[in-house]
Formats: C-alpha cells, sequence, structure tokens
C-alpha cells in the first residue's frame, strides 16, 4: 500500500466516522436516556448526589432536566428552573451513560466514568455555597487555600484532575493542575460520591447541627483521602 492509498484510506474513515457521528446525533439525548433501565441499581447510584441537575449536551445544543424522584429517575426536555448544578456534556458522554447503565448494574469502572464527568461540575456547584466559600469557616476548619485533586480509576492508572483555589472570598475550580499544592487528594469514585452525598445533605438541610455533623464527618474522612503537603 502506497502513501496515496494511506491518504485515501484515512479519508474515508473519517467521512465514515464523521457520518456515523452525524447520525448518532440525529436521536434526541432525551430518546436515548430515557431507554435506560431504571433499575434499583441504577437510581441508588445517582440517589442522594443531586435533587434535580440541568444538562446540556454541547453538539446539538440540546438541553434536559435530570431530577429524582423515589424510585425512578424523571427526565425531561429543557433546563430546570431551579438546578442543583449544571453539566455541559459531549454526545459521546450520552453514548457512555447508555453503555455504562444499559444492563442495568454499575461497576466501579464505569462509576469512576461517570463521576468523571460530574466531578467538576459537583465541587464548583457545592464550593459556591455561602458556608463553604465563608473564609472564616474555611480557617476555622483548617481547610488550605490550594488543593489538587485526583479522582483516581480503579486500576490507578488513570486519574481526572482538578485544583482548588480560594481566593477573593470564592473558590476556583480549575481543570488540571495548576499552582502549588498545600493538600493533595487522591479519591476513588466511591470516595467522591461519599462527600458528595455528605455536603449536598448539609446544604439541603442547611441548619448549625447538619453543618457541624458534616464538618465533624470531613476531618476523618479527609485523613483516609489526602495529605497535607509540608514545605
Amino acid at each position: 500500500m502506497g502513501p496515496y492509498d494511506l491518504v485515501i484510506c484515512a479519508f474515508l474513515h473519517r467521512c465514515f466516522e464523521s457520518s456515523w457521528s452525524s447520525e448518532a446525533m440525529e436521536k434526541s439525548a432525551l430518546d436515548a436516556w430515557r431507554m435506560i433501565p431504571q433499575t434499583p441499581d441504577v437510581v441508588a447510584f445517582f440517589t442522594g448526589i443531586f435533587d434535580v441537575i440541568g444538562v446540556s449536551i454541547s453538539e446539538t445544543g440540546e438541553e434536559l432536566t435530570v431530577a429524582i424522584e423515589g424510585d425512578s429517575i424523571r427526565i425531561d426536555p429543557g433546563m430546570p428552573e431551579n438546578p442543583d448544578f449544571i453539566v455541559p456534556i459531549a454526545w459521546q458522554n450520552v453514548e457512555n451513560m447508555i453503555s455504562h447503565a444499559e444492563d442495568g448494574e454499575i461497576d466501579p469502572r464505569e462509576a469512576w466514568r461517570i463521576v468523571s464527568v460530574l466531578f467538576t461540575s459537583l465541587t464548583q456547584a457545592t464550593l459556591r455555597n455561602p458556608v463553604m466559600s465563608n473564609n472564616l469557616m474555611r480557617r476555622m476548619a483548617m481547610v488550605e487555600d490550594i488543593a489538587h485533586v485526583y479522582l483516581v480509576a480503579p486500576d490507578g492508572k488513570e486519574a481526572n484532575c482538578h485544583s482548588l483555589v480560594y481566593v477573593k472570598g470564592q473558590w476556583l475550580v480549575i481543570s488540571g493542575l495548576h499552582g502549588e499544592p498545600k493538600r493533595t487528594f487522591r479519591m476513588s469514585a466511591e470516595d467522591c460520591i461519599d462527600y458528595q452525598r455528605k455536603v449536598f445533605s448539609a446544604i439541603k438541610k442547611n441548619s448549625l447541627f447538619e453543618w457541624f455533623r458534616f464538618s465533624s464527618w470531613y476531618r476523618k474522612w479527609r485523613k483516609g483521602v489526602s495529605v497535607r503537603n509540608r514545605r
């Protein structure tokens, strides 16, 4: 096979790949996700992580509401009025979600891939809460102003990362690793889900007692998933 043959093959591959992607995106994410079996395992996985979220698909502009309602998940067109957070995703993520949950179960690898998509959006939403962004509370809880967070795959060979930076009374959540971290977190998908459920519960109840309970739990949890970086 000569160089021109290689060029033609590559061109045809791109054409077929593009054609397949366009054909797949002709289906709506709404219809595709409504076909996912809502088994107890699938519903339980998302319960407590959020109540209502908005989802936007970059390639198609489609917007969805995803809401946990008891033992089922409601998926509607359009953005919710008051979402817990908004998750921007690509069409590939739509298809990945179908493949992860189509058998009605979510294994550790699938859980990591799902949480990887939600990872940064979850963190941004929770850290915007006034209690979480209060500088006095941050200092009292001995929370460092720069941290690196790794969401580690079950095999330990892959990780999604972001940086947490506290500046001018607010948290910045930045994809990738930036700055010199004072603390480094290495979390599994299960660790991330545990944290999200605890902090989301505290935000919803929003009482002094609940925030005290969360703070006490967080200090113990942090010891198992992070190290303080000494200079």
